[in-house]
């Protein structure tokens, strides 16, 4: 069953699969700084710490980011477009890095899109549904031939005819495997034995308050009680979502409450 996800990569790594095959560990300041980037002097908050699988599904106001080094990631409805050549000049400001790649997929459209960026400049983008091909800039990567072939067709409901001009393909299928062969997992399951496992990669959920917002004790208490959130969506209270009791003292809890005035 194909997902909705919203994904933005940043890859210096040499082996970026490699890298996430190894559960990398989330730098939640360094993450934090990595979001603000796109949202001026907006104050980001963290409200929780959970998976990529789960920030992927999410439909709330927040925006997720992953740091792992060499390796950074975000989820943001922001960058939900069908247009991914727009935002090259973006990428630029938000983190300048030896590649790029986005992932928009959007079951209640049937769309799906990707691109490539290296060292700033696009080198492929693609976006579509089934019947109209919205944007298709750059050289196609080898792993598109299959699906241009008519390998990997177009499946309809029983008693629906077939398009006549549709793609031979599912668009949301091509973006999933770039994403397979960029960073080595789709969000859509089952998985194959090969992809990585979203729900193993760790980042946090940032909400986003005015300037003028100054974080208080409360911010951190309820990140306190939210640090692990998988396989739900973020909740909004101090509370452990399976028992009700507080959440463990976060590993990293000295540096990120002096980050934010908390200690």
């Amino acid at each position: 069953m194909s997902v909705r996800a919203v994904t933005l990569w940043f890859i210096d790594s040499d082996d970026p699969i490699a890298q996430l095959s190894a559960d990398p560990l989330n730098d939640v300041v360094a993450a934090q700084k990595l979001a603000a980037t796109i949202y001026g002097d907006r104050v980001l908050v963290p409200v929780a710490d959970t998976d990529l699988a789960t920030a992927a599904a999410a439909a709330d106001a927040h925006v997720y980011a992953g740091w792992y080094g060499r390796l950074s990631v975000l989820c943001c409805s922001l960058f939900d477009t069908t247009e991914p050549s727009t935002l090259t000049r973006t990428l630029a400001s938000i983190r300048p890095s030896s590649a790029a790649t986005l992932l928009v997929t959007d079951p209640d459209r049937s769309a799906g899109a990707f691109a490539r960026w290296e060292h700033g400049e696009l080198r492929r983008s693609f976006a579509a549904d089934p019947v109209t091909i919205f944007e298709d800039s750059g050289l196609p990567y080898p792993f598109e031939r299959p699906f241009w072939a008519g390998e990997h067709p177009l499946r309809y409901a029983p008693g629906v005819p077939a398009e006549p001009l549709a793609l031979p393909f599912h668009p949301q299928e091509l973006a999933e495997q770039a994403n397979r062969e960029w960073l080595g997992f789709r969000f859509t399951t089952p998985l194959a034995d090969t992809d990585l496992d979203p729900a193993r990669i760790p980042v946090t959920a940032f909400a986003i308050h005015p300037a003028d917002y100054v974080p208080a004790e409360e911010d951190w208490a309820r990140y306190q009680g939210n640090l692990t959130v998988s396989g739900s969506a973020v909740a909004d209270d101090g509370a452990d979502a399976a028992s009700g009791s507080p959440a463990p003292p976060p590993k990293r809890r000295g540096r990120l409450a002096r980050y934010f005035g908390f200690g």
